[in-house]
């Protein structure tokens, strides 16, 4: 029994090990913002109706590397409301798009269409804000990511909720509500010593300049005194001004931000 409750816990390791992969997301458009989903709608029907092939062959295999399982990543576009299914592309170095309604029509599912694209109807599910630890030290990734909520935490924002394909709810800040002179509080996360690892520092700023996708913040306070603490933050941020997504932060209260430094 032991000999059994060792294997089986290996292998669940391990299962565990493989498919932990940070994944490509899918993409969200949503008026003028495209959003970035961790989360991905056409599998929840390929799981519900087996005879849904996997989109792309890759030699034999659904998927070309470990970090998208899937093998495609796939564009959706809120259309009235509804969310529907805009274009598949393989990963690979053509973009190679597959034909989306043959793909549904010689399967199981048949397909309800919007404006030449395929409804989701099938997908239900709540959205909130993704804010894995790797993207808070992505200089040159600054988009918006949403996700299920694997870990069951509360404090996570709700972004985006559907229900049957269609928008029920949709918490997403429109970026042109940020003006100049707003005051953005988020916690900026710095590498303490191996047996602390991360901590955060509340970092504060007064937006500056607002592009339409992102806003440059004069940083004026670190949130600490401590010229150690500053000299690490200072190989995460730019002292003085960098661009951010604010919809990572909320006016005077801590959160979680991508980077990108610039001077401006």
């Amino acid at each position: 029994m032991k000999r059994f409750i060792l294997i089986l816990a290996v292998t669940i390791l391990a299962y565990s090990t493989v498919y932990s992969s940070e994944q490509i997301p899918d993409r969200l458009i949503i008026g003028k913002d495209t959003i970035y989903l961790k989360t991905f709608p056409l599998e929840y029907l390929r799981v519900k109706h087996r005879a849904l092939k996997a989109p792309f062959d890759y030699d034999g295999y659904p998927f070309s590397h470990t970090a998208c399982y899937r093998g495609y990543v796939a564009t959706w576009q809120i259309i009235d409301e509804t969310l529907t299914l805009k274009e598949i592309e393989k990963i690979d170095s053509l973009g190679t798009q597959l034909n989306i309604i043959e793909y549904f029509t010689n399967s199981v599912y048949t397909p309800k269409t919007l404006n030449g694209y395929v409804v989701a109807d099938w997908y239900s599910d709540t959205l909130k804000l993704y804010d894995f630890f790797c993207y808070n030290f992505a200089y040159k990734r600054n988009d918006f990511y949403v996700s299920r909520d694997f870990g069951g935490e509360k404090d996570k924002r709700i972004e985006l909720v559907f229900e049957n394909g269609k928008l029920v709810r949709n918490d997403i800040i429109p970026i042109e509500t940020y003006l100049l002179g707003d005051t953005l509080g988020l916690d900026v996360y710095y590498y303490q010593n191996w047996f602390v690892g991360y901590k955060p520092v509340y970092v504060q700023g007064i937006v500056r300049e607002n592009n339409g996708k992102k806003v440059l913040l004069e940083i004026f306070s670190l949130g600490t005194d401590k010229k150690s603490i500053k000299r690490k933050l200072q190989k995460e941020i730019y002292i003085g001004y960098v661009w951010v997504n604010p919809r990572y932060c909320k006016k005077n209260q801590q959160n979680c931000i991508n980077f990108q430094q610039k001077t401006p």
